[in-house]
């Protein structure tokens, strides 16, 4: 698995886990490292899959810089 380290960019509306801009969290298996909601975690879910394998250059899932969670609005 890669190491992943994910930067709050802005957040709108309520959020109920009180994340802020600039806020980090750092994923490096098994060890996550700062708070992780669970609506965060659900928009997370993808990448951490593919952190597992290689992907090719078309894939999806290298195209996307921004992810959202739909409770809170957060975009990291």
């Amino acid at each position: 698995m890669y190491r992943l380290k994910l930067v709050i960019d802005e957040v709108r509306g309520k959020c109920y886990a009180s994340y802020e801009k600039g806020d980090t969290i750092e994923v490096e298996d098994p060890i996550i490292k700062g708070k992780l909601c669970i609506h965060a975690l659900s928009a997370l879910i993808p990448y951490f899959t593919a952190s597992y394998r290689e992907t090719s250059s078309d894939d999806w899932i290298n195209a996307v810089e921004y992810l959202q969670c739909l409770i809170g609005k957060m975009q990291i």
